[in-house]
């Protein structure tokens, strides 16, 4: 990763104090720890969850102009737009910590375009350090030692994304919790890709015969890309599956990612008070339920081999 532009500005007390970010001088020590912050940035794609921008953003553009922008000047000014964006919602949070906000343009050591990824780096600056970022600025030298490892980064977005169905990388150890990251730079963020695998699992259990569910668990195996896009596909062939799609996009989210092969590891899970039965999909033809006459369920599997328990976990 090589690191070409930095601008580093401060929030605390919620939004309420500020220190606009400036365009700040790296030497090889701080532009490897902006380096790992990136790349771990950018290293969650696989795993994490896919993200796009709300009509009418005017992020994209923002971002656009810290990837191309020679000026510092012009630099520092976008980042501070974004910083106060950052700001103003962190004021109606009970969950925003203090931070160090870096605007970090780089690029792939392989090769390829810039990009641009914003850290909300956690740190407690205390008066004394505060003080001299108002007369100086921020700069590495006044916040050494206050900085997170790349481990600890709690919020980030990368743009744009390397993926064809995500418009950016965005990091967020507390989404659920505190959404203020990703509302005030107006994004939309999926579940993540094991989320959106068990969705599939659940959702084809649920609408299709347990006697076809090894077939159709198996053809989305061999399928990747939003779950939506999955179930479309999946619907063509099989059209107990007509509808679901827009079912699981009626929040407002969009669509997690079905990542290749992963779904035909899940097991299907059939559950009732006291009990939950996990079958590997390839056997679950093998479940019986039916209804008896005293108006109970009875659930039978079907096995080559002779069951044994394994006692408590």
């Amino acid at each position: 990763m090589i690191v070409e532009k930095c601008a580093l500005g401060v929030i605390q007390n919620r939004g309420q104090t500020t220190v606009d970010p400036d365009v700040v001088s790296f030497g090889p020590n701080e532009s490897d720890y902006l380096a790992r912050h990136v790349s771990k940035v950018r290293g969650t794609v696989d795993v994490g969850a896919r993200s796009v921008f709300q009509h009418a953003a005017n992020t994209p553009s923002l971002l656009e102009t810290l990837r191309t922008t020679s000026s510092d000047g012009h630099y520092a000014a976008t980042a501070k737009t974004l910083q106060d964006a950052l700001a103003k919602t962190m004021k109606t949070s009970t969950n925003a910590k203090d931070c160090v906000l870096a605007a970090v343009r780089a690029k792939d050591a392989d090769g390829g375009d810039s990009h641009v990824t914003i850290l909300k780096l956690d740190a407690v600056v205390e008066a004394a350090r505060m003080k001299r970022l108002r007369n100086s600025g921020v700069t590495f030298e006044v916040l050494r030692g206050l900085l997170p490892e790349p481990g600890r980064l709690q919020k980030a977005l990368s743009w744009p994304d390397p993926r064809p169905s995500s418009a950016l990388v965005v990091l967020d150890t507390n989404f659920a919790m505190a959404q203020y990251f990703e509302i005030a730079y107006q994004v939309q963020v999926s579940p993540r890709a094991v989320e959106a695998e068990e969705q599939l699992v659940r959702t084809i259990s649920q609408r299709v015969d347990a006697r076809s569910i090894p077939r159709v668990i198996a053809s989305a195996g061999t399928l990747e890309g939003p779950l939506d896009t999955v179930l479309t596909e999946l619907s063509k062939t099989y059209p107990e599956l007509d509808g679901a799609a827009a079912e699981i996009t009626s929040d407002g989210r969009p669509a997690g990612i079905i990542r290749r092969n992963k779904v035909t590891a899940r097991p299907v899970i059939w559950k009732a008070p006291g009990l939950e039965l996990r079958i590997s999909p390839e056997v679950a033809a093998t479940v019986n339920k039916v209804r008896t006459q005293v108006g109970t369920w009875r659930l039978t599997v079907e096995t080559a081999e002779e069951p044994h328990t394994l006692g408590l976990e």
